[in-house]
């Protein structure tokens, strides 16, 4: 079963609702019995049982992982909408939960033998972030790096600043990609870090601006800032900014506010 799920962030009592009633569909139909999972020689083998009672099971070989498949997804359905009703209540009451956390650790209280035929309703964090990075693609930019600087991922930036963003990022462990391509005013522009706050699964673009106390070059940032903004990259919320001039350089203690306000 594949699903194709996305969670409105701004609604998110909209998005339990959905899930809720997807989850009770599947159910519906689901099959009964119960998988026992056992491991012999680092191997899973799968015993089914007509009922929770019953002593003995049957043992079920690769010729029934479907059947066997179908079994552990029931059951992980079964979990996950107790916990979006759990959550709409905590909702309604007003207190605060990361829905795609929740929904992470029903797949994660698996064990490994049941997670992989377990297909996830929202796909997990891990399966998400390597999704995501070949969906965006990183030094898009063909303006010649040769001279870059390497960081600690051992890729090369352009400045010693961007260094700074890019380790603090790895220290961090956020997901991001170095001048990846976006289209803004129908013009590719090559923005200086993609990034992904793994919590919320929100996608924002981080912008270094040196030299700000150059007038030609604050004049053209400061277009495309507004070219950003236009664009639905609002300042503050889907975009990150730093700023450094001759005289006052990047400060990494600023680098790391953002970073635990914006990303994680």
């Amino acid at each position: 079963m594949q699903y194709d799920i996305k969670i409105d962030t701004n609604s998110i009592e909209s998005s339990i609702h959905n899930l809720i009633n997807i989850i009770d569909n599947d159910l519906l139909n689901a099959p009964k019995g119960v998988i026992r999972l056992e491991s012999s020689r680092g191997y899973s083998r799968y015993y089914y049982y007509k009922n929770k009672s019953d002593k003995k099971g049957q043992y079920l070989s690769a010729n029934n992982i479907e059947f066997i498949a179908s079994i552990c997804q029931r059951d992980y359905n079964i979990k996950l909408a107790k916990r979006m009703r759990e959550l709409l209540n905590k909702y309604r009451k007003g207190i605060p939960f990361d829905l795609y956390v929740e929904v992470d650790d029903i797949y994660n209280s698996f064990r490994a033998g049941k997670q992989s035929l377990i297909e996830p309703i929202i796909p997990e964090i891990n399966t998400y972030i390597a999704d995501w990075y070949e969906a965006n693609p990183g030094f898009k930019n063909s303006y010649s790096i040769e001279k870059g600087i390497a960081t600690k991922r051992g890729e090369l930036v352009r400045s010693k600043s961007e260094k700074i963003i890019a380790d603090r990022l790895f220290d961090f462990n956020v997901p991001y990609v170095y001048e990846p391509e976006i289209i803004l005013n129908d013009s590719i522009k090559y923005p200086d870090f993609l990034v992904l706050n793994k919590r919320t699964r929100k996608t924002l673009l981080w912008e270094h601006f040196g030299l700000t106390d150059d007038m030609n070059y604050s004049v053209n940032n400061l277009l495309k800032l507004l070219m950003y903004e236009e664009n639905g990259y609002l300042l503050g919320s889907s975009l990150i900014a730093t700023f450094e001039s001759r005289e006052y350089i990047l400060d990494t203690n600023l680098v790391d506010v953002k970073i635990e306000a914006f990303l994680l």
